[in-house]
């Protein structure tokens, strides 16, 4: 198939190259045939995640799942989660006309699914949640759910039940929906510190009635009017202690970190994973292996200060919140690190509304000793953060990552958390190591 051997051609230059084969020669192969996804023979078990955040480490925990199971797995493991990234990762994987792998396991932008699913059908699609994010791009979250709407080319779907947004796909799917979710935990909420992506019911306009929240409007949820409600639970985290995760009150699972966000991926992977086949003894055994990666949660200490990196996606303030939840769990001196250099990766716009629905004013009163804002945007953080209430005596402005060891060596305390950016994750672990271990 000359679509195929010329996609090959492109990943195999740009590889000598040095260059990331992850979106363009899929994107050439589609200028030049539209319909290449179309004409392909797929594997008998085509896996699709999508939703505001946490795709990227779902589908992960999924693929390393399969694999883990002797199951050789197609997955756009580099995050280009747009059509061309998709079709890059197929065209390595396909021989002629077949892909020639077990399983299809990939990661897609909410916006993008109904043009993946146009050509390919889904054994499941999974969603994790629908949240404010990327406001110039998304615009409201309701326009991301009907998007998503538009490409339900499946017959099941595993969905958070915790996120009202989601429940409403009961009546805009006719298949069958497997819900998953976390029980009430050590870490939720009786009132919410976080801004609501939603408050009324969907059927019939009456505010929505909480026994929990866990972030945003998500959490145990009913309407006192109609049945809209969180419902019935087939997979749910029910305890969180010491490193151990307990799903349905019977099967435990050895964590790195219990941030709330992960554990959603977590349950959702498990959920999957069931769904489709496998034994529990097989997941639990490939998820007591798997660990987080580094990328987006990474702990070292350095001249024995205990260093966390987070990193947490611009534009989304229920990741901050989440972010900023957990570094409030250590109630000992800490040094807060926030930094970005880039909004997006996607386009060229600078808006910052989304700083204003962090809920920075937690940080007040909890043993914060210094914030250090750094990067293009260090003042913006700066006066958003004063504006919380925390004394701008103890806010430290930087240009970027250089010299940060020095200036939190020299000028903090405690424990360092950073809440980076994914551009600048790299530079401040680097920067902060400093050759130390």
């Amino acid at each position: 198939m000359i679509g195929t051997m010329l996609g090959k051609a492109i990943i195999f230059v740009e590889k000598i190259f040095k260059f990331n084969a992850s979106s363009f020669p899929g994107r050439v192969v589609l200028k030049l045939f539209p319909n290449y996804l179309k004409k392909l023979k797929y594997p008998n078990l085509v896996i699709m995640v999508t939703g505001s955040s946490g795709k990227g480490s779902t589908t992960k925990y999924i693929a390393d799942l399969l694999r883990k199971n002797n199951m050789k797995v197609c997955h756009n493991v580099y995050g280009s989660n747009l059509i061309d990234g998709v079709t890059t990762a197929i065209i390595s994987n396909t021989k002629g006309k077949k892909v020639n792998v077990d399983a299809l396991v990939l990661e897609i932008d909410e916006r993008y699914i109904k043009f993946v699913t146009k050509y390919i059908r889904a054994n499941v699609i999974t969603i994790n949640n629908i949240t404010r994010d990327q406001p110039p791009r998304q615009g409201n979250f309701e326009e991301v759910f009907e998007e998503i709407c538009k490409g339900l080319n499946t017959d099941m779907m595993v969905l958070n039940a915790d996120d009202p947004l989601l429940k409403r796909f009961e009546d805009r799917f006719d298949g069958k929906i497997i819900y998953y979710g976390i029980d009430k935990n050590q870490y939720s909420f009786k009132e919410l510190n976080d801004i609501k992506n939603t408050a009324y019911c969907p059927k019939c306009n009456t505010k929505l009635v909480y026994d929990y929240y866990h972030y945003s409007s998500v959490g145990d949820f009913e309407c006192p009017n109609c049945d809209f409600d969180r419902g019935k639970i087939n997979y749910q985290i029910t305890s969180i202690k010491d490193n151990v995760i307990t799903i349905n009150e019977d099967i435990k699972i050895n964590i790195d970190n219990d941030t709330l966000f992960n554990l959603y991926n977590i349950i959702s992977a498990y959920s999957v994973c069931r769904t489709i086949g496998l034994k529990d003894e097989d997941i639990v055994k490939g998820l007591n292996a798997d660990k987080t990666l580094k990328k987006l949660f990474n702990e070292y200490t350095v001249n024995k200060r205990k260093y966390t990196v987070l990193n947490c996606k611009a534009e989304n303030n229920s990741t901050y919140n989440l972010n900023l939840l957990h570094v409030l769990k250590d109630e000992e001196k800490k040094t807060l690190v926030i930094g970005l250099r880039q909004i997006s990766r996607r386009y060229n716009h600078f808006d910052l509304s989304w700083l204003w629905d962090i809920n920075f004013e937690i940080l007040k009163d909890n043993n914060v000793d210094k914030i250090i804002c750094a990067g293009p945007y260090r003042y913006d953080i700066a006066v958003r953060i004063k504006y919380a209430g925390f004394d701008e005596k103890n806010i430290i402005i930087m240009e970027n990552t250089n010299g940060m060891k020095e200036i939190i060596e020299n000028q903090t305390s405690g424990n360092v958390y950073g809440i980076l950016n994914f551009d600048y994750v790299e530079p401040f672990i680097k920067e902060t190591k400093g050759g130390n271990k």
